[in-house]
């Protein structure tokens, strides 16, 4: 299958050694079979990306901070969109995948068919996909983002070390790893992102970003470890 990656400068490097390391993918710069485009920090400018591409083919399309209606809508509604939140640094280990398609005219039911290629696509990386309703962020990485965030403020409010506050989550809530440990692999630049699209979205005070976290978005800085520009 050819698949055209289009992504943030800062993540393509993560999300196409993945893409390439699968087999029956190949990378290409024109005439894909299918657009992924993992980009989600500018969806301003992310929208003007996808505007540029003719004839468009079926776009897989990063719902973290803009969903699948407001892309679809955005580049013609001929266009075929499926929308996945796409988390960098972890995407590739995900063996259940969120997915949502956008909402066509006035009905409030989603009618939009996915691309036939989509679950073929899903299959070629070992997963399956779980549709649910459109909306930035799905439910697993606005859930995750939330928690970081409020284990930001922890850290921020001195209630605990960022160390402890993970240690008490992987024991009290059997966690894989500490959410601040999940930001660090994640990206904070990341977190920021999907909290800055919701909160733009919903406009809820419960989205409002921890100011030690944007500070950590913006210098790199890592909560368990390295700086982001040393690993």
């Amino acid at each position: 299958m050819r698949i055209q990656l289009l992504a943030d400068l800062k993540y393509r490097q993560a999300f196409s050694h993945y893409l390439s390391h699968v087999a029956d993918i190949q990378l290409v710069s024109d005439k894909p079979d299918i657009i992924v485009d993992s980009s989600f920090l500018n969806p301003r400018k992310k929208i003007d990306t996808l505007r540029s591409v003719f004839p468009i083919p079926p776009i897989i399309s990063n719902s973290l901070s803009i969903s699948s209606t407001t892309v679809w809508h955005a580049i013609g509604e001929k266009a075929q969109v499926v929308g996945v939140p796409m988390l960098p640094h972890y995407f590739d280990r995900q063996l259940s995948v969120e997915y949502s398609l956008p909402y066509q005219g006035s009905i409030k039911k989603n009618t939009h068919d996915a691309p036939e290629l989509f679950l073929p696509f899903l299959s070629l990386l070992g997963k399956i996909g779980e549709q649910v309703n459109d909306a930035i962020a799905g439910v697993f990485p606005r859930t995750l983002a939330m928690i970081i965030n409020e284990a930001a403020f922890a850290v921020q409010e001195s209630v605990a070390t960022a160390a402890d506050i993970d240690t008490a989550m992987k024991l009290g809530t059997n966690y894989p790893k500490g959410p601040l440990a999940w930001c660090d692999e994640i990206g904070a630049e990341a977190i920021v992102a999907i909290l800055d699209a919701l909160a733009g979205e919903y406009g809820s005070e419960r989205y409002r970003v921890a100011a030690l976290l944007r500070r950590y978005a913006e210098s790199g800085m890592k909560f368990i470890g390295q700086r982001v520009d040393e690993v």
